[in-house]
């Protein structure tokens, strides 16, 4: 009777430890795992760049009717081409400060305030990658800020790439006054309307 005991509890125990061995298997296979940040080179080549960011600007263009050309001249130009730290290592390619206090990082950024150029230190949103960050730059556009939700429907609107660059400037996207003078500089320099 004691031997068919010890053979019944010893079955037990090999069944619930296969169990174990199969649940945490499989629990381990349905864990979320959290998206990994894309990093990038910091010397990386202005036509590189551009080739990369290209696909992500001509898909939001297709949906929402904002120049591609802009889009990457606007990257290229708030990022330094993909060079600035916020691009190459926090994926942040147009400035875009942060909203909440997750994902996101604090430095240094130049402000032109009452015509001078000022440093100044502030919360930038964080993204896995340049594609998201092109992303949210789309849906500020598309959307607006929190105090004009209409503010740049007039990029979406422009019949070419001049249009929404003025369009960007006039309704306050940069401290720049000269912003659209270098959206457009840069368009034409690297043959960004090409994409659009």
């Amino acid at each position: 009777m004691k031997k068919k005991w010890q053979i019944i509890i010893g079955s037990l125990l090999v069944v619930v430890l296969i169990a174990a061995a199969v649940f945490g298997i499989v629990s381990s296979q349905h864990k979320t795992t959290k998206p990994q940040r894309q990093t990038h080179p910091k010397d990386i080549t202005v036509s590189k760049f551009i080739k990369q960011i290209a696909p992500a600007a001509q898909r939001e263009q297709k949906k929402y009717h904002i120049p591609a050309s802009i889009t990457i001249a606007q990257a290229g130009i708030e990022s330094n081409w993909g060079r600035s730290k916020l691009a190459y290592k926090y994926n942040n390619l147009f400035g875009i400060k942060a909203n909440s206090k997750h994902n996101r990082v604090r430095m240094y950024t130049t402000e032109n305030i009452n015509g001078k150029n000022k440093q100044v230190k502030q919360y930038f949103q964080v993204y896995n990658s340049w594609a998201a960050s092109i992303k949210a730059h789309t849906l500020l556009i598309v959307n607006g800020t929190a105090d004009n939700h209409k503010r740049f429907r007039s990029v979406q609107k422009a019949k070419n790439y001049r249009e929404a660059a003025y369009a960007l400037q006039k309704n306050g996207y940069a401290t720049d006054p000269d912003y659209a003078s270098k959206l457009i500089y840069a368009i034409q320099k690297f043959n960004l309307d090409k994409y659009d």
